[in-house]
């Protein structure tokens, strides 16, 4: 099958997730017609790129479902981190008041804009929007945070950023504002650039892995820290926290390199095209901790010319990312190197 054809059949499938179409080849008249039509504005071979770095996936059966009543409540990755177990319970508790059918201000359905009934609802998914906004007089943009409900037939929530839910709330064919779509991308025929990444050793320390996309995130800063948390991975602020050990996630090794990272339950969250190749002293110290410090952060954060020059990142740059909640990781176990 072709390159346009695979293309077509992936974004056709992404659409009966989201649209809860059941035919394939609906599905494929759909997504051809569309693309005829110029109103998609995401590019459908973005399917068949690498792993990581791009639009984390929605929550799934391993998620944190706490029930209450009748009803059960399922938790998107990076909720909680956000906010707190005690803020999770308050939402877990608004919900149950006010998705009554005779409520006042019912909670509504961002992916469908029809309410949930908790009543009649088996599962309720809860995500949380991100959304930056300029107040008069501050220096910098403030996060506000809203939590987003869905049916369960209507897809499974995440983390957001605010273009990234109108996005979904548009090729759900709903009611958005067009200013707060992400820009069109035009990937057709750019070669992406290849993401960065260095190894370091600290002193006394599990050896460091730091990996940045050499790509802008379609949906911004914002978009990557909503992909992150979605994808469950904590922001790090270093002048205030160390890494915590995740025994979920690991970095999977063997005499070539570190071939690959992932989460258990669902699979391999980022391959490279070749293995990474560390130096022989950072191996022998990841093997030594039987661990290494993963970290992430969007595109730009350490300047490409220290990479270009071998310079890596340093521990300055780190901490500014850092303390703009943009830095990501945690304690990974690394396999295969006993």
């Amino acid at each position: 099958m072709g390159d346009k054809n695979r293309a077509l059949k992936a974004a056709a499938r992404k659409y009966m997730e989201e649209s809860g179409e059941t035919s394939l080849q609906a599905a494929m008249r759909h997504v051809r017609r569309e693309y005829e039509q110029g109103q998609r504005d995401d590019d459908a071979s973005d399917d068949q790129e690498r792993m990581g770095f791009d639009e984390a996936p929605y929550a799934d059966e391993y998620e944190h479902r706490p029930r209450v009543t009748g009803t059960g409540y399922f938790i998107a990755w990076g909720v909680q981190e956000l906010l707190g177990l005690d803020q999770v319970q308050q939402l877990v508790q608004h919900a149950e008041k006010d998705g009554q059918p005779d409520a006042p201000d019912p909670i509504t359905c961002h992916l469908c804009d029809r309410p949930i009934d908790v009543t009649r609802e088996e599962v309720v998914h809860v995500g949380i929007a991100l959304r930056e906004v300029q107040r008069p007089g501050t220096p910098k943009p403030t996060e506000l945070q809203f939590p987003v409900w869905t049916h369960d037939q209507c897809g499974h929530t995440r983390v957001w950023s605010w273009s990234q839910l109108t996005l979904a709330r548009r090729r759900r064919n709903l009611p958005v504002h067009t200013a707060d779509l992400p820009p069109r991308q035009h990937r057709r025929g750019r070669t992406p650039i290849e993401d960065y990444y260095v190894f370091t050793m600290p002193e006394d320390s599990p050896p460091v892995f730091y990996l940045q996309p050499g790509d802008d995130h379609r949906c911004g800063v914002l978009g990557f820290r909503a992909d992150r948390l979605s994808d469950g991975l904590p922001a790090l602020d270093l002048s205030r926290e160390a890494p915590r050990p995740l025994e979920e996630w690991s970095i999977a090794a063997d005499r070539t390199g570190l071939l690959y990272i992932e989460r258990q339950g669902t699979g391999r969250w980022y391959q490279p095209p070749t293995p990474w190749a560390p130096p022989p002293e950072w191996l022998a110290a990841a093997h030594f901790h039987g661990k290494a410090i993963f970290l992430t952060a969007p595109a730009g954060s350490v300047p490409v010319a220290k990479f270009e020059a071998g310079a890596g990142s340093n521990l300055v740059d780190l901490l500014a990312v850092g303390q703009k909640d943009l830095l990501f990781g945690a304690v990974m176990t690394v396999t295969g190197l006993a």
